[in-house]
């Protein structure tokens, strides 16, 4: 799957490296077109920006002809992205050479240019980010998405069978999938804060933080889930990385709604100090009659300032 993504990657590239200024424009909104439509590319862009937010603040606070560099090439994917996205998301086929160039010099050489600083870093980053299988985000989507598609009654019994070790039957199913699609994590390793319930392999270059919750929206219902909100976060402080992975298995009938930000189709987050946490939620109760007959499902919902509340709270007690 990764391979035939990096070769319709390598075209795109092709094209946009080879146009004419005319023909820029419209083939930049195409390649961004896909960025967003492409689920992998969308999470390894979303975890690029998640990762790197204050050289992303900086940008947005650069004026006049003030250029912001970055001193990693993570950094310089993040302003490629959010650079060139500016020009796709307008209609002037001429605006990178007025902002960038202040409309001096030679049309074709200022284009030469901005790709030279924009287009190949972030094609650079995400090839290589595709050869590494560096796709953390991308890859717990897939996992949602085949269990509520074809493995829900499977996982669910692994919950019913035996609900005091329901918890970890579901997490062992989930760390089966990881592995088969090839990323190396510790189980459980000892943090300063508590056990995570998975991290990446100490030579991975960004450690996989994830947290897995069970949400049954009574003994494990709202209070839990905002717990384990700040136990993520605690984490990213213990192993001084920038996000981590909620991932919460709900078993009851009642819809678990979280308000957080999320681009359009994306995944939630959840963003403070300089942390981001991002929450999958993986229904696999029971289905009981079909859409049109169910009506509308009741909800347990949490918002944004609770989590701000429970962590400040949290934080405050701890010290």
């Amino acid at each position: 799957m990764l391979t035939d993504l990096r070769v319709k990657l390598r075209t795109r590239h092709s094209r946009i490296a080879s146009c004419d200024v005319d023909e820029f424009l419209p083939l930049t909104k195409q390649c961004f077109s896909f960025f967003r439509a492409n689920s992998v590319l969308k999470s390894v862009i979303d975890e690029l920006l998640a990762r790197n937010n204050k050289i992303a603040n900086e940008l947005q606070a650069a004026t006049g002809n003030m250029r912001v560099y970055g001193d990693t090439a993570e950094e310089g994917a993040t302003i490629a992205y959010l650079t060139w996205q500016s020009f796709a998301d307008q209609d002037d086929i001429h605006y990178f050479y007025r902002t960038e160039f202040g409309g001096y010099g030679e049309l074709d050489q200022s284009l030469g240019r901005y790709r030279d600083r924009y287009v190949e870093p972030l094609f650079d980053y995400l090839d290589e980010t595709l050869d590494d299988g560096n796709v953390v985000l991308a890859t717990l989507i897939r996992y949602k998405q085949k269990v509520e598609w074809y493995r829900r009654p499977d996982v669910l019994k692994l919950y019913e069978d035996d609900t005091s070790r329901g918890e970890k039957n579901v997490k062992q199913h989930m760390f089966e999938f990881l592995f088969d699609q090839g990323l190396a994590f510790h189980v459980e390793p000892v943090a300063a804060s508590g056990e995570p319930d998975v991290v990446s392999l100490q030579d991975s270059q960004h450690r996989f933080i994830g947290e897995i919750k069970i949400f049954d929206s009574e003994s494990r219902g709202k209070t839990y889930i905002k717990k384990a909100f700040y136990q993520a976060y605690r984490y990213c402080l213990d192993y001084n990385e920038p996000l981590a992975y909620l991932i919460v298995f709900n078993v009851s009938k009642r819809q678990l709604v979280v308000e957080l930000p999320s681009d359009h189709d994306g995944v939630p987050r959840f963003e403070y100090n300089h942390k981001t946490i991002f929450l999958i939620v993986i229904d696999i109760h029971k289905r009981e009659g079909t859409a049109s007959t169910l009506g509308v499902a009741e909800t347990v919902t949490i918002s944004a300032s609770e989590l701000i509340h429970e962590v400040e709270e949290a934080a405050q007690a701890k010290n």
